[in-house]
C-alpha cells in the first residue's frame, strides 16, 4: 500500500485547519505551509511537518518554487502525494501546474474558467447569458461611467472590487455620494489602473445568505450541499459566524447548471441570497475552498478527502453521504460580531439593552460545534498568536494583512505583479 501524503497551503486559516483534521483523521500524512509559522493548522496534531513559503501575492514565482522543493522532498514511487491549495494561491499554481508533473497530483479547474469565475464583472455577464438571476450589476469602463450609473441605481447598493475575496473590497452604500466616495477610495487604495478592474456597482437584494458547495469531476457533478449563514461578520456583508446545513435543491440545481457549462473540475462554492420562496439571486462564485468548510465536513461532506481521492484516482464516484444535522460557529468572529453589535446599539439602547443585544447572539450560538477548539486537538488555539505577529511586522492589523489578500488580482503570472498592495 502506498504512503498517502498531502501538502496544504494557507495554514493560518480555519479552512485549512478543518482540512488538516479531516485528512489527518483518515490516515493521510499532512504537511502544512504558510508565510508565517504562527499559523493555526501548524499546531494541529495532524500536521506532521510545517514550512514557510514566500507570499503568493507579492512573489508568486517564489511561492511556486518553494512548493516544488517541498514536493521533491516527499515525492517517491511508493507515495501518493497531493498538493491541495486552500485559498487564492490556487492561481499561481494553476499558472505553473506543469512544474508539478511527475511530483504531485493536483486537482485544478480550467484556467480560463477560473479567471472568469473569480471576476465578479465577468461572472455577471456570463450569468446574464445563461439566464441565471443576479442582482442588477453595472460593470463600468471609466470613472465617469460609474458616477453616471450611481445616479440611476436604487439604494442600498454595493460597490465591489471585481476580484476581491470574501468580505474584502466590498462596501455597502446608502446613496450616490457614498457610492462615489467608495469607488474613489477603492481605486486609490488598491491602485487600480486597468479599466477591467474598476469597482462594480451592484444593487442590494433581499433574502438570507446561502452557500452551496460542489464537487465536480472533469465537468461531471459528484456532490453538493448547502448551508445557511445565520450570523455573519461584518454584519450583512461578511463571512459566516454561525451556520447550519439546509435542504436547498433549487440552489444546487442553479450551481450545477453553471458549473456544468464551465466544465468545472474540483470543488467550488456559490453564494446566493434567497427568501426560501421566490427565485434565488446568485451573488458570486468562490473557485476554492470556502469559509464554512467545517460546516460541510461536520455535516458529512468530506470534501478534502474526496479531493484527495479525485487527485489520486483521477475520477471519483457520485457522493451521497447521510446528512448530519449540526451547526458550527467561529468563536473569534462571534466575539467580533458581539463587539460590533454592542457599539452599533449605543444610540438605541442603554448599557443594559446593549448587553442584552449581545447576549442574544451568544444564546443563538449555544450548542454549535466550535470549529477552532477541539479537546483531542487543542493546540491550534495558539494560532491566535498570528495577529500579534502581523502587528509586530506591519505595525497595524487589518483584514487584508490577516488573510494576505490585496483585493485586486490580475490575470498574469509575472513575479510580484499578480496583486497590488493597498
Amino acid at each position: 500500500m502506498s504512503n498517502r501524503k498531502c501538502i496544504l497551503t494557507y495554514a493560518r486559516s480555519w479552512i485549512t485547519l478543518a482540512a488538516t483534521r479531516s485528512l489527518g483523521k483518515n490516515g493521510i500524512y499532512i504537511i502544512t505551509g504558510d508565510t508565517n509559522r504562527a499559523a493555526a493548522a501548524n499546531f494541529s496534531r495532524y500536521s506532521k511537518e510545517q514550512f514557510i513559503y514566500p507570499d503568493p501575492g507579492t512573489d508568486p514565482d517564489g511561492f511556486v518554487d518553494e512548493l516544488v522543493v517541498r514536493a521533491k522532498l516527499h515525492a517517491s514511487d511508493d507515495t501518493d502525494l497531493v498538493i491541495m491549495p486552500m485559498y487564492t494561491e490556487v492561481y499561481p499554481i494553476l499558472c505553473h501546474k506543469d512544474r508539478f508533473d511527475g511530483l504531485a497530483k493536483i486537482v485544478l479547474p480550467p484556467k480560463t474558467q477560473y479567471e472568469l469565475v473569480r471576476n465578479k464583472a465577468d461572472l455577471a455577464n456570463y450569468c446574464n447569458k445563461l439566464g441565471i438571476r443576479i442582482p442588477l450589476t453595472f460593470v463600468v469602463q471609466s470613472d465617469a461611467e460609474f458616477y453616471d450609473r450611481a445616479s440611476s441605481i436604487e439604494y442600498p447598493a454595493f460597490v465591489k472590487i471585481p476580484t476581491g475575496s470574501g468580505a474584502l473590497g466590498i462596501r455597502k452604500v446608502l446613496c450616490r455620494d457614498e457610492a462615489v466616495a467608495a469607488f474613489d477610495n477603492m481605486v486609490m487604495r488598491y491602485n487600480v489602473t486597468e479599466s477591467s478592474l474598476l469597482p462594480i456597482l451592484q444593487s442590494a437584494v433581499g433574502g438570507n445568505d446561502y452557500c452551496s458547495t460542489f464537487l465536480f469531476d472533469n465537468g461531471e457533478y459528484r456532490a453538493s450541499m448547502t448551508y445557511r449563514n445565520i450570523i455573519d461578520f461584518p454584519k450583512e456583508k461578511g463571512v459566516g459566524v454561525l451556520r447550519e446545513s439546509v435542504d436547498a435543491q433549487v440552489l444546487e440545481e442553479i450551481g450545477k447548471k453553471i458549473l456544468t457549462h464551465l466544465n468545472w473540475n474540483g470543488i467550488c462554492q456559490v453564494d446566493f441570497r434567497w427568501d426560501g420562496i421566490s427565485e434565488p439571486w446568485l451573488i458570486e462564485i468562490n473557485p476554492r475552498f470556502w469559509g464554512g468548510l467545517v460546516q460541510s465536513i461536520e455535516s458529512g461532506w468530506e470534501y478534502p478527502l474526496w479531493m484527495y481521492e479525485l487527485a489520486i484516482e483521477e475520477h471519483i464516484e457520485l457522493k451521497r453521504p447521510k446528512k448530519v444535522n449540526v451547526r458550527t460557529r467561529n468563536s473569534t468572529l462571534m466575539m467580533l460580531r458581539m463587539i460590533q453589535d454592542f457599539f452599533a446599539a449605543r444610540d438605541s439602547f442603554d448599557l443594559a439593552g446593549r448587553i442584552k443585544t449581545v447576549g442574544k447572539l451568544a444564546e443563538e450560538g449555544r450548542g454549535a460545534v466550535n470549529e477552532y477548539f477541539k479537546w483531542n486537538d487543542p493546540f491550534p488555539i495558539f494560532g491566535l498568536v498570528y495577529p500579534l505577529m502581523v502587528l509586530i511586522e506591519h505595525g497595524r492589523v487589518t483584514q487584508e494583512l490577516l488573510i494576505g489578500e490585496r483585493g485586486v488580482h490580475r490575470n498574469d503570472n509575472t513575479k510580484g505583479d499578480d496583486r497590488h498592495t493597498p
